[in-house]
Order: C-alpha cells, then structure tokens, then sequence
C-alpha cells in the first residue's frame, strides 16, 4: 500500500480511506510501503488495535 503521493503507487490503484486500508493491510501478504506515509500511519494504527485486544 502507498500513500497517493508516493513515486512507487502503480496508477489506477483505489484510493482507500483509512480504516479500510487497515483492513486491507490485514490480509495475507499485504505491505505498507515504508517510503511514503503509508507505514508511518498504518503500522501504529494496527498496533493499537493490537493493544485494546
């Protein structure tokens, strides 16, 4: 996954809100690309999920 700004999005990818980009980083074999925003917002945003649980 990337930030829509990032020089590695593919084009024509689907622009996601946030928490289904968390839901889609959830499935098997999913990334969030670590040169954009992607990983800095999602990343944590799954590990709080991980805390409440």
């Amino acid at each position: 996954m990337h930030d829509a700004m990032c020089r590695h999005a593919a084009g024509g990818g689907t622009e996601l809100g946030t928490l289904e980009a968390v839901d889609a980083l959830m499935q098997d074999g999913a990334r969030a690309c670590t040169d954009c925003d992607a990983s800095a917002v999602l990343i944590p945003a799954l590990e709080l999920g991980h805390e409440r649980g």
